[in-house]
């Protein structure tokens, strides 16, 4: 592939770009589950390389080449799949399972070739596996959050809005 940095720059920037069409209220209701999410797929991206799961590639500057990935399209993928489907719990697993399919047989070797990450010692069953289980943490995470007793509180409603 001729230009990686260019993508790299592109997957931390594009995504951002449909962010207004979420609307303030859904932005600021899914973040905190988003940017956990992203934390937590951070913890995993460490493990994962330690274990040799994955490899990823230098990136720009300080930053290795799935930061770039993480901290925009899959934080802005987080943020519209919680919007379009939270609440509906079979329609959040089967959009969310498909997004994950198409990634990993059909996006994969895209990333590949822009040497953002390569699978190592884990098969493409076993990371749609490990992308399932990361989309339940989602789901429960928000799901927790929308059960925080603060929400009810005044100062919370009047900072939401």
């Amino acid at each position: 592939m001729k230009n990686p940095k260019v993508f790299m720059i592109a997957l931390l920037v594009v995504p951002w770009l449909t962010v207004p069409l979420l609307g303030r209220k859904a932005f600021k209701r899914f973040l905190p589950t988003a940017i956990f999410m992203c934390t937590f797929t951070k913890a995993l991206d460490f493990y994962g390389e330690k274990k040799n799961w994955w490899k990823f590639y230098n990136g720009i500057g300080p930053f290795d080449s799935m930061n770039f990935m993480n901290f925009g399209a899959y934080l802005v993928t987080s943020l519209w799949v919680l919007k379009l489907t939270f609440g509906k719990l079979p329609l959040f697993i089967i959009s969310n399972t498909l997004l994950h399919v198409t990634f990993i047989f059909g996006g994969l070797k895209f990333v590949e070739g822009f040497k953002i990450f390569s699978l190592e010692q884990l098969t493409k069953f076993q990371y749609l596996v490990l992308s399932f289980f990361r989309c339940l943490i989602l789901y429960a995470f928000q799901y927790i959050t929308e059960l925080n007793p603060l929400k009810k509180s005044f100062f919370y409603k009047k900072w939401i809005r």
